[in-house]
């Protein structure tokens, strides 16, 4: 059987390394998205980072809305307003005022501005207004970036692509070569977040479009940079929640006065600036690890990863080169799974290597950006330690039951227990050894008289049924205070404090004593409930005694049992005994009452004659200790 079972293990363990393999190379929807989640919590631990300072945000945020609402409330009219903010107040915008508004930005010297809002057809307020923003612009020429968008159309069931562009006189103005898309892959399950550049480059090549090139790359060209990545092939790596990025509203830019004393204004100089609304964005904006970020923010984050070069991507690239990493740390842990069979080992390497492959996986993600498989390999260790840790407890299983059924004929279960957590002691247990126990006995008073005079009356059966109760709560007393029931004489229980594992002469003596206090508690409430049944009523008396006895294996070879015997043994019994005469429930020796002092109060009721041992001194509990 354990050889079969050693084979079982080996085919389940390559089992389970192949299928990490297969999850890593070719990956089912549900577990993308796991990954993706564990990736977002990796993110999340990094916590948020410095974007570079050379990317700056001018936002037409709230605030700026409401500046130029607060105008025109103050001016009751656009015609008293200072000219910077009328028509602020609500979007659109009067496109001169992004005329106004680059006009004060290139007074700060950025490389290059890009306008994240597509200014699609003539203005509503006129030529006037196109040609103002279009002057602003012009006189930038080859330094102002405009966005473009794909919109996806549907006519008579099929879908086409639209390409939105800025309005003719304005896109003149910019000069050849100066829109992008500001399109990006929305989020899917199981996907993370690309580049915009994937759109660009990728998506729209596959949906049989020309490629078209993206705000982010137009704008970089425009400040003279480069991406120090391939775009294409990278995941945005975020910096942090909304407003990690320097942002300014638009307002302070455009008010004049402002702008020319404002404290940040130098740090536009030689900067990427981007301009384009946040307005509203709640929890609608894109969602990332660190929350939802507005388009803004999403293209500011492109930007800032093409020239810092740290946008996410998997490694290996190629779905055979992940599968085969994924799969060296199970190896790794098979290699020495046949090397060595003890199941302490195995669980050793399937740790050691869990944590070697989840440290690699950080410490390449913090300093390359790049996922390591990570999932599939840990799910496969995780799994293969199930299978050795399983294994382990069968064998273990296999040993104990081999061993119970060796000594449960012949020992109590608490002996087979104590034999099963070691082993190597159990010789020395079951041959015998001195210890220093408390010893409890416990009867029924008057229980002859009763069992006469049921049997008289064919009420056995009702009355072994009242015996096996009171028993049965009398050993879950003794077994909550850490006591062994020795055996059962009759209607009589003896019960060892301190075999086969002490806790101390003193502990077992106070352990015993609350115990028999614990037993007349659960008698009494035993009783209440024989008398709604109409059941007679029981009383016991409970003796203790403490001192060595020998605690062995005694009997014939055909019958033997786990016991104590000696003088403690016998003087418990007699203190049992000795309760019918001296009027009281629970009685003890002067060793019992020694020990347990002062924790447990006692008092002495005299000397007593004990058959066989003449006057010794006999003690009782002063008062009821706690439960």
């Amino acid at each position: 059987m354990s050889a079969r079972r050693s084979q079982v293990v080996a085919l389940l363990s390559g089992v389970v390394v192949l299928g990490a393999g297969l999850l890593a190379a070719v990956p089912p929807l549900d577990f993308r998205t796991w990954e993706r989640g564990a990736e977002s919590l990796m993110l999340r631990l990094r916590g948020p980072r410095t974007p570079p300072a050379s990317v700056v945000l001018v936002a037409i945020d709230d605030s700026t809305l409401q500046q130029g609402a607060w105008f025109l409330d103050q001016s009751r009219g656009e015609a008293g307003m200072p000219a910077w903010a009328q028509g602020i107040s609500t979007l659109p915008w009067p496109r001169a005022r992004y005329g106004d508004l680059l006009s004060r930005l290139f007074e700060a010297g950025p490389k290059a501005v890009g306008l994240n809002l597509v200014f699609e057809g003539p203005s509503s307020r006129g030529g006037a207004d196109d040609r103002a923003l279009a002057a602003a612009i012009s006189a930038h020429r080859g330094r102002v970036a405009l966005a473009s968008e794909m919109l996806e159309t549907r006519d008579s069931g099929f879908a086409g692509l639209t390409l939105i562009q800025p309005e003719s006189l304005l896109a003149q103005a910019a000069g050849p070569l100066s829109q992008g898309l500001t399109n990006a892959l929305p989020p899917t399950p199981g996907q993370p977040a690309f580049h915009p550049e994937v759109y660009g480059s990728t998506v729209l090549s596959a949906s049989g479009a020309q490629p078209y090139p993206t705000l982010i790359a137009t704008l970089l060209k425009q400040a003279g940079l480069s991406s120090r990545q391939p775009d294409a092939q990278r995941q945005l790596n975020f910096y942090g929640p909304e407003g990690s990025f320097l942002t300014l509203p638009a307002w302070q830019v455009l008010d004049p006065e402002r702008w020319r004393n404002h404290p940040l204004r130098g740090r536009l100089r030689e900067a990427v600036v981007l301009v384009g609304p946040v307005v509203n964005q709640g929890g609608s904006g894109t969602p990332t690890p660190f929350g939802p970020i507005s388009g803004l923010e999403l293209v500011a984050t492109a930007v800032a990863n093409s020239i810092a070069g740290d946008g996410l991507a998997s490694w290996p690239s190629s779905r055979g080169a992940r599968g085969f990493l994924a799969m060296v740390p199970g190896v790794l842990v098979l290699l020495v799974a046949l090397r060595f069979t003890n199941s302490r080992w195995r669980l050793v390497a399937v740790g050691g290597v869990l944590v070697v492959q989840l440290l690699a996986a950080e410490l390449v993600f913090l300093k390359a950006n790049r996922w390591l498989p990570l999932l599939a390999p840990a799910g496969s260790l995780l799994l293969l330690g199930l299978l050795y840790g399983g294994d382990a407890y069968l064998r273990e299983e296999g040993e104990r039951r081999r061993l119970r059924r060796t000594f449960e004929r012949y020992v109590a279960p608490s002996v087979v227990a104590e034999i099963l957590s070691d082993p190597e002691a159990a010789e020395g247990i079951l041959r015998g050894r001195a210890l220093q126990v408390t010893v409890l006995f416990s009867d029924l008073k008057g229980f002859t008289q009763l069992t006469r005079a049921r049997s008289s009356q064919g009420q056995i059966v009702q009355h072994v049924d009242q015996l096996n109760r009171y028993l049965g709560e009398m050993v879950e007393v003794i077994t909550a205070h850490g006591g062994t029931v020795d055996k059962f004489i009759g209607d009589a229980v003896m019960a060892v404090f301190g075999s086969p594992v002490g806790r101390g002469p003193a502990e077992e003596a106070r352990a015993a004593l609350r115990c028999a206090a614990a037993m007349r508690r659960a008698l009494e409430d035993l009783n209440a409930r024989w008398r709604l049944e109409g059941l007679a009523e029981l009383d016991s008396g409970i003796g203790l005694a403490s001192g060595e006895a020998v605690v062995g294996q005694i009997g014939s070879p055909r019958r033997m049992e786990f016991t104590a015997i000696g003088d403690t043994v016998n003087l418990a019994s007699r203190m049992e005994g000795l309760t019918r005469l001296a009027g009281e429930p629970i009685l003890c020796d002067a060793r019992t009452a020694e020990l347990a002092s002062p924790d447990l109060a006692t008092r002495s009721i005299g000397e007593q004659a004990v058959k066989g041992m003449g006057a010794l001194p006999v003690f009782t509990l002063a008062a009821e200790p706690a439960p």
